[in-house]
């Protein structure tokens, strides 16, 4: 917090501080996944806890913007369901929630955020998001129609598919980048020429580089989880796993993981 200070950026001490001092808040938190691969949402309920206790002394309108990875129905029958049950205020017209789903890669997220090429926000009551639209018009100038406005439920799978889909396209290219050394078949060659389709394009097709980082791994996990408790066959999703567990375990191939 010290580092941020000196570089001139505006610290609060706790969230009743930050919320009085803004009209919207951005709420960014982890939600891992625990040893079962369910999403462990810990620190969103520590969050909740603090969000509504600052909502109960505020004296004007707060719009909360959550940004962590959930699971479809999370903020329906979780983040709403709390606030209406712990905070005072009356939703829709004290304050009101939405859901801006982060993609932002691990190593370049602050160049992502500020150069999105497509923007996500969910709400529930209709209008209630304006002022998130409004902010990332200044930044997406050059695809204003790449601004999508749903609801909770569907801008939280937009966020799982778009993850699990990148988790099993580095997962198709290393099982063919190991088919390709069984035949003795140049794996690089391979993936350089599929990935000059501009369909599929270049980003996770190096074979021996397994998916890595915050969010892929727990977020393919989650979601394998969640589609097995819906009683729906999650093989695909499995196979991708498997696969990424193999290739990390593969000594001769030492390459830096793909996040």
């Amino acid at each position: 917090m010290s580092s941020l200070r000196a570089e001139g950026y505006q610290i609060g001490s706790s969230v009743e501080e930050i919320m009085s001092k803004t009209d919207i808040s951005f709420v960014c938190v982890n939600t891992p996944t625990d040893r079962n691969s369910q999403q462990d949402l810990s620190q969103i309920m520590l969050a909740l806890h603090d969000i509504a206790a600052a909502l109960n002394v505020l004296r004007k309108y707060h719009l909360i913007v959550f940004r962590s990875t959930m699971l479809p129905g999370t903020m329906k029958n979780i983040i709403v369901e709390y606030l209406e049950r712990n905070c005072h205020k009356s939703l829709g017209k004290d304050y009101d929630v939405c859901y801006n789903p982060e993609f932002l890669r691990q190593y370049t997220a602050l160049e992502d955020f500020l150069n999105p090429d497509r923007v996500v926000i969910g709400e529930d009551r209709k209008g209630s998001s304006l002022p998130v639209k409004q902010i990332y018009q200044e930044l997406i100038n050059n695809n204003k129609n790449n601004i999508i406005i749903t609801s909770f439920e569907t801008a939280e799978m937009i966020k799982y598919v778009c993850n699990c889909f990148l988790s099993l396209k580095i997962s198709f290219f290393n099982e063919i980048a190991m088919i390709c050394k069984q035949i003795d078949v140049d794996d690089k060659i391979v993936s350089l020429a599929v990935s000059l389709d501009k369909r599929i394009g270049k980003y996770g097709t190096e074979g021996g580089r397994p998916f890595s980082g915050q969010c892929l791994p727990k977020d393919t996990e989650a979601m394998a989880f969640f589609v097995k408790k819906l009683q729906v066959n999650s093989d695909l999703l499995e196979v991708a796993l498997d696969i990424n567990r193999e290739i990390e375990q593969r000594y001769y191939w030492s390459k830096p993981a793909i996040s």
